[in-house]
């Protein structure tokens, strides 16, 4: 007799979704009575999916019908957690971005998030006014929503993040603190556009920091030139941001000039 305690979760086999060729996610398992009235349907067969859902055989186990049977299951389960995501996603994303569609580095950035997000460089969006930052923070955003994975994301101005953290009467701002930098992946947008005061430095540092030291994906925009981010955000700040974001430039005129012509 062991006295060894296991983990309920790795008492068995986990399903292999990779194998399947599904996203990974958590589902509800297929009702194992469908497949008997499945063209394929058979008794034995539906006791094979059955220990396989349960963690008792592999894959290898099953007959090809069987394996379909649990993949198509599993990947319609997916398309409907990717379309609750995107749904989610243009629910709250402001309409202005709403039409933001992600490229290719976009899709490859949130698929390393829903992967390996301990791993995941942030995002440092930098470039002048008008030349579609903000637009592209959001088509990033898009892109962690459309892996389906449902990842928690929230996002911010500067100036709006500043204005829910700023202490006062009936508001606990060190919770509302916790919240924020505890997201999966959080934006905020138009860093250093805001003067400096040493509150908003050290709001700013504590929010870097905590992202910075628990690796945690996230996106920031700005107008500051690389060069002068020093000087804008201070000196703690900036070296966590170069140290842990990949830089993505943006060029060209102020697209909002040209609108108002």
């Amino acid at each position: 007799m062991t006295t060894q305690w296991t983990p309920p979760s790795q008492r068995h086999r986990s399903i292999d979704f990779t194998a399947l060729g599904v996203p990974p996610g958590r589902y509800v398992h297929p009702d194992v009575t469908d497949f008997l009235v499945s063209p394929a349907g058979t008794q034995d067969g539906a006791n094979r999916i059955h220990a396989y859902l349960a963690g008792q055989a592999d894959l290898t186990t099953l007959q090809p019908a069987e394996v379909d049977f649990i993949r198509q299951h599993f990947l319609a389960a997916s398309e409907e957690q990717r379309q609750r995501c995107i749904t989610h996603f243009e629910n709250r994303v402001p309409r202005r971005y709403a039409a933001a569609r992600p490229n290719q580095i976009a899709t490859a950035w949130a698929q390393s998030v829903v992967t390996n997000p301990d791993d995941t460089r942030s995002l440092l969006i930098v470039g002048p006014t008008g030349t579609g930052k903000t637009h592209y923070a959001y088509s990033v955003l898009r892109a962690v929503a459309e892996t389906g994975h449902g990842a928690k994301w929230a996002a911010y101005t500067a100036a709006d993040l500043y204005a829910q953290l700023r202490p006062r009467t009936g508001r606990d701002s060190e919770a509302e603190f916790e919240t924020i930098v505890g997201t999966s992946v959080l934006f905020i947008d138009d860093l250093g556009a805001a003067k400096l005061t040493e509150w908003t430095e050290e709001v700013t540092y504590r929010l870097i920091n905590h992202r910075y030291e628990q690796c945690k994906p996230s996106i920031f925009t700005s107008n500051v030139p690389p060069s002068q981010l020093r000087d804008a955000l201070g000196e703690r700040i900036a070296s966590r941001l170069v140290e842990m974001c990949e830089r993505v430039t943006l060029k060209g005129d102020d697209r909002r000039k040209g609108m108002a012509a």
